[in-house]
């Protein structure tokens, strides 16, 4: 089983209808986002199997489309060249940095690098577009009820869905090092407090109601523009 495979079983191609919705309509909430702007080039961040910028292609011809991804192995094709290593692209500017479902995945000290990171890769008039799972208050329990089939389930377990329902630290989780499996314990308003070091936030948009509340959405899209008083 490829690691394609998993990822796209597990999400936009889910046997879950709950779940593919949610992420069908991500995809299509990001492309939205970015055919507002004018650029000549766009950097997936953290790219996954390359879905993104294989729908960008279907509709932004002329651009240069580049993905960062060190997990997952990706092959370049006429249209999209991927790196796995950021030292790679370091000195290259891009107009649109998108980050899709990446941040949840780290704790603050490594978020921070990663922010630093795109910060420095983008223009200093471009736009980035990330998006974050919500995983507090009542869009986590469901989502936790969910993925109980393919959890262990014990009392741990139990006690770190609720503490999530509440938006309670789970500092065991998010505080380890390196790729966080789990989605536990994730707060993206923690998350927008990092922002701010090297960021405005122009939009924040729930997805998939986007007219509705968070209590009855799954993702949470910003725009970001560069923090000109940001002394990184």
């Amino acid at each position: 089983m490829s690691k394609e495979y998993v990822y796209s079983d597990y999400t936009y191609n889910s046997r879950n209808p709950l779940v593919r919705f949610s992420h069908r309509k991500r995809f299509l909430t990001a492309l939205n986002f970015i055919l507002k702007e004018n650029f000549k080039n766009l950097l997936d961040y953290g790219a996954g199997d390359g879905h993104f910028l294989k729908e960008v292609s279907k509709i932004k011809t002329d651009i240069e489309r580049v993905g960062f991804e060190p997990i997952m192995d990706n092959t370049d094709s006429e249209k999209i060249k991927y790196y796995s290593d950021v030292s790679d692209i370091k000195d290259q500017k891009y107009d649109v940095i998108t980050c899709f479902e990446v941040l949840e995945h780290f704790n603050s000290n490594a978020q921070n690098e990663i922010l630093e990171n795109i910060y420095n890769l983008l223009s200093d008039d471009g736009v980035v577009i990330i998006s974050v799972p919500i995983e507090i208050y009542f869009p986590s329990f469901i989502k936790n009820i969910i993925r109980i089939k393919y959890t262990k389930l014990d009392f741990q377990y139990i006690k770190n869905i609720l503490k999530a329902l509440f938006a309670m630290n789970i500092p065991e989780i998010r505080n380890e090092e390196g790729y966080i499996g789990t989605h536990l314990g994730f707060n993206y308003k923690k998350l927008e407090l990092l922002f701010k070091k090297y960021f405005k936030i122009m939009q924040k948009k729930n997805s998939p109601m986007e007219y509705l509340p968070v209590i009855v959405n799954s993702q949470v899209f910003y725009k970001l523009k560069k923090n000109s008083s940001n002394c990184s």
